[in-house]
């Protein structure tokens, strides 16, 4: 599929927002130790905003480009020990964004918008469990500290459902009023 310059640039600009969410939100709560589930419902936000806008291929993009900036910025010691997560990150993400699309330019988007970012935020935390809490760190997580197992257990289980269904929230609120934007400017 061909992307348009106003969705490379729209992409870029959702690049780059995700960027800031890493570096000025995820990173200092990691320091902090706090919970990174509003980092990740604002990533969540992004990654469906900008396939709603700007369509599947720019979601699938999105998908893998932020957990490799994410690692790249906050240099996660989980998926340094473990870098088989990475991927399984990125595959979580485009279940989710296809969960997105799904309803996207349907005459009932916005009616059916909800259903699809929560089944999608379900899929996703469950296809996130089963990758790495159930594969991955069993496999190659075995010179794990047992802290850090049942923290990513927690963290790429249950935050991640968290994080997915408030970001869905976000989106459902935001989405309805950057369609009515948009279609004033075009």
């Amino acid at each position: 599929m061909k992307l348009k310059t106003k969705q490379i640039t729209v992409t870029a600009v959702m690049i780059a927002l995700s960027i800031v969410v890493i570096q000025f939100i995820k990173a200092p709560l990691m320091i902090a130790g706090q919970s990174v589930a509003i980092s990740g419902a604002l990533i969540n936000l992004i990654l469906i905003i900008d396939t709603l806008y700007c369509g599947l291929v720019s979601g699938v993009i999105l998908s893998v480009i932020i957990p490799v900036f994410s690692f790249i910025l906050t240099q996660s010691p989980l998926i340094s020990a473990v870098p088989v997560i990475l991927p399984c990150i990125m595959i979580g993400n485009i279940v989710f964004v296809l969960f997105a699309w799904f309803v996207r330019n349907k005459k009932i988007e916005l009616n059916l918008l909800p259903l699809s970012l929560v089944v999608g935020s379900i899929a996703k935390a469950g296809i996130m469990t089963l990758l790495i809490v159930q594969w991955a760190i069993p496999q190659f997580g075995a010179s794990l500290a047992p802290k850090m197992v049942t923290m990513a257990k927690v963290t790429y289980s249950t935050t991640q459902l968290v994080a997915a269904l408030f970001g869905s929230f976000l989106a459902i609120i935001i989405w309805p009023i950057v369609r009515v934007a948009v279609k004033g400017i075009k």
